[in-house]
């Protein structure tokens, strides 16, 4: 209901749902006593957490929502996140760019809202080849990048990874990580693994200093 429309009325919901949200503070009470959602990123959190599946949670958010949601999930893995990352005279774009200074990591990350007719292989692999092109360029452009985000030059290593919602397409092409937002979770946590698993290719940040 949500994702359909901002606010709903309380009849609508049913009493038991409605205190639910109430008490997690994922909604307010409008004008008209109706109830709209704070955050529809945030219910889609809590809904996961509670043992939703998260690829059916994640096809009733928009696009955007999608890429809040991706970047929302590697803030509570405890990376920093940049969304809507642009560099380059061309203005490339990472939907997300998470960094990891503990581990001294970074991950340039696209998100793919498509359905499963869309998610092809062969359609996976051009956009593949163009991310894995896209991290290269970012990183040749690293040191202009290091007066608006110096936090660049704690960062070793990066990989490229697209998340999807579709599971018909996972592994690795061209050396990008393709993982459907299923498996997204457990892909952060275990990232070292299914790296060398899955022979994601590691590219050296040439603006890294080591402390």
């Amino acid at each position: 209901m949500f994702s359909e429309k901002p606010c709903v009325k309380l009849g609508e919901l049913g009493s038991d749902v409605a205190e639910e949200l109430i008490n997690l503070e994922l909604v307010y009470r409008g004008i008209s006593g109706e109830l709209c959602i704070r955050s529809v990123v945030q219910l889609a959190m809590v809904s996961i957490k509670q043992g939703c599946d998260p690829t059916k949670v994640s096809t009733y958010l928009n696009w955007r929502d999608f890429e809040a949601f991706v970047a929302e999930a590697l803030l509570e893995s405890g990376y920093e996140v940049f969304k809507n990352f642009r560099f380059g005279v061309k203005k490339w774009e990472f939907d997300v760019l998470a960094v990891n200074t503990t581990f001294s990591l970074g991950i340039a990350i696209d998100c793919k809202h498509w359905s499963p007719k869309y998610s092809s292989s062969g359609k996976m692999r051009d956009v593949a080849l163009v991310h894995l092109e896209k991290l290269k360029k970012f990183l040749d452009w690293c040191n202009y990048e290091l007066l608006d985000h110096p936090l660049l030059r704690k960062i070793k290593k990066f990989y490229g990874l697209i998340v999807t919602i579709s599971e018909s397409v996972r592994g690795s092409i061209q050396g990008v990580a393709v993982v459907p937002i299923y498996y997204f979770r457990d892909f952060i946590e275990n990232l070292g693994y299914y790296v060398e698993e899955l022979k994601v290719v590691t590219l050296k940040n040439p603006c890294y200093i080591q402390e």
